[in-house]
């Protein structure tokens, strides 16, 4: 299965917590994806917390594919970007950006964020 790790994925992963645990189960068994924009967020938070990013980084670049946007994305974003924004209130963009590539790429997103609940798309730690 496709599955698209969220930055909430990635940081219980690399913390070790329990939902850490079965985010590498996922890592493991599943064909793993991570938007570009996920970086930016982990970005944040390594620098936060003192963690090493370039390791971080490269381990996410080793077990997963990193994708990226492109045209057709964002020519197609902002339809569904408003659509959602009308139904879910303080959805973010990033939240936006990993639905819509999960309806690209026919994956789920790995996630804890309450944002997603009810979306066939994501999958709830």
């Amino acid at each position: 299965m496709k599955i698209i790790f969220d930055t909430f994925a990635w940081i219980e992963f690399f913390e070790g917590t329990k939902k850490g645990k079965i985010v590498k189960d996922f890592l493991c068994e599943n064909e793993i994806i991570t938007p570009l924009i996920v970086f930016l967020e982990l970005s944040y938070k390594a620098d936060k917390e003192h963690w090493n990013f370039r390791e971080i980084v490269n381990y996410i670049k080793h077990n997963s594919e990193i994708i990226g946007m492109n045209e057709n994305f964002i020519f197609s974003f902002g339809k569904l970007y408003n659509k959602v924004k009308k139904n879910i209130r303080g959805i973010s963009i990033v939240d936006v950006v990993l639905l819509h590539t999960a309806m690209l790429k026919n994956a789920k997103v790995l996630t804890g964020d309450k944002h997603f609940k009810g979306f066939k798309e994501a999958m709830i730690l």
